[in-house]
């Protein structure tokens, strides 16, 4: 054979190597080149688009002001009030997003339109509870309080939060605890610290026992010390105190401080007289009590005139910075999670974390002292305490959300200009 006609053959083989070789390569490659992961991806994107957009439009025109805030100031029922919102915000929904596609909205740092309270107390301090210290608060506008006896061998994962009156011995029940806490549950105890408290209810809610007296004393709340101090205290001047006007002629008192202030209904103007503050507040309008608080109108009751609704926040540059008064015990020191202190001595404590890694499932706590409970402020701060601890997190129309979803998220500033900060979570999937 000769150089050439090898030459030729193996030359052909060589090419022919390299056309197999390419046929391999592109029947292995080519059809990675033009497989999708998901056919609908292009749709999946356009929802995505029209979910940011939707939700900054309603930042944009305050839609959840309306929504997530029934008002029942024009006399409808607020259970209705806020049933027509949540319709009025599916049928919106309803007319950006494909007809195939479903939604839901998550809620965070809001507290609920009904928050249930499980409490671990008599029948007479349940009904102080809810007469005094759970009026409606807005956007909480019903606390539904169990009307069945509990006890801390019985708790039910039904409830938001649990409220414990008294100082108790938890470290029995330390289990049950646990797992609702895991669930998310929130745990509020009302109470003089007298003697060492047990290992759970220092880890609950961080109290350290120090034999001490009781004393007159001057309490603020402590922003320097405590790290859910600046949560407790925004949410504290946005949320309402109920003073009931039950006496003669639509009369009362508002007790803040530890002193009593005359308050009276006038009918024929319309508005609400209250001592030391001047003129006669109409819904809206507001005054200042000299050194004492500045006073802020939000309701006269509508129906049969025997209450109004208030906000309370300090007469300083920091409205936030509202202090207390009161006889108080001497026996629970400072901790990192003090929210409310002397300086010294501890009279409410904050604490969440520490049971659950996520953040829908972290429980929250809150410990107050056992207070006078004719003191308007104080009751409003165990109220504002009820409902941080009953999580802020909920969802608007308690849809199954599947696995595969698109989540677009939204930061809000705050709600009716409330200045503390909420996220929206817009869930939708098709079918």
């Amino acid at each position: 054979m000769s150089v050439r006609g090898f030459s030729g053959k193996a030359g052909f083989v060589r090419i022919f190597e390299v056309v197999l070789f390419a046929f391999l390569i592109f029947g292995i490659l080519l059809p990675s080149f033009f497989k999708y992961s998901d056919p609908n991806d292009w749709g999946k994107v356009n929802t995505m688009l029209i979910s940011h957009d939707l939700l900054f439009s309603f930042e944009k025109e305050g839609f959840f002001d309306r929504v997530l805030f029934a008002d029942p100031k024009g006399g409808t029922d607020t259970s209705i009030t806020y049933s027509n919102n949540i319709e009025n915000l599916s049928n919106m929904t309803k007319l950006v997003l494909p007809a195939v596609y479903d939604f839901e909205f998550e809620i965070k740092d809001i507290p609920p339109p009904i928050i249930s309270v499980g409490c671990i107390c008599s029948e007479s301090e349940k009904q102080w509870l809810t007469d005094v210290i759970l009026t409606p608060s807005y956007p909480t506008y019903q606390f539904a309080v169990n009307t069945e006896p509990l006890n801390l061998s019985n708790l039910s994962d039904t409830f938001d939060t649990f409220v414990i009156f008294g100082q108790q011995d938890l470290d029995p029940y330390r289990p049950g605890i646990e797992y609702l806490l895991s669930k998310g549950k929130g745990f509020v105890m009302i109470a003089n610290i007298t003697s060492d408290p047990d290992a759970t209810t220092k880890s609950l809610f961080n109290v350290n026992y120090i034999a001490g007296v009781s004393a007159v004393e001057t309490m603020y709340f402590d922003e320097a010390g405590g790290i859910y101090t600046i949560d407790i205290s925004k949410r504290y001047v946005y949320n309402l105190v109920k003073v009931g006007t039950m006496g003669a002629n639509f009369t009362g008192n508002l007790t803040l401080k530890g002193n009593a202030y005359g308050v009276k209904q006038n009918l024929s103007e319309g508005c609400v007289e209250i001592a030391s503050c001047s003129p006669c507040l109409y819904e809206g309008e507001s005054c200042t009590i000299a050194g004492v608080a500045n006073i802020s109108l939000y309701q006269i009751d509508p129906y049969a005139g025997r209450w109004i609704d208030i906000k309370i926040s300090s007469p300083g540059a920091n409205p936030r910075a509202y202090d207390f008064r009161g006889d108080v015990p001497l026996t629970a020191g400072i901790t990192r999670n003090t929210i409310v202190s002397d300086g010294i001595y501890g009279f409410a404590n904050a604490a969440m974390g520490g049971y659950s890694p996520f953040y829908e499932t972290e429980p929250r706590r809150f410990w107050i002292y056992g207070y006078n409970t004719n003191n308007d402020d104080l009751n409003l701060l165990l109220k504002t305490g009820i409902m941080w601890s009953s999580g802020e997190h909920f969802f608007l129309f308690n849809k199954e959300i599947p696995d595969k979803r698109n989540v677009a998220t939204h930061f809000f500033t705050g709600l009716q200009n409330n200045s503390i900060p909420y996220t929206i979570k817009f869930y939708t999937w098709g079918y």
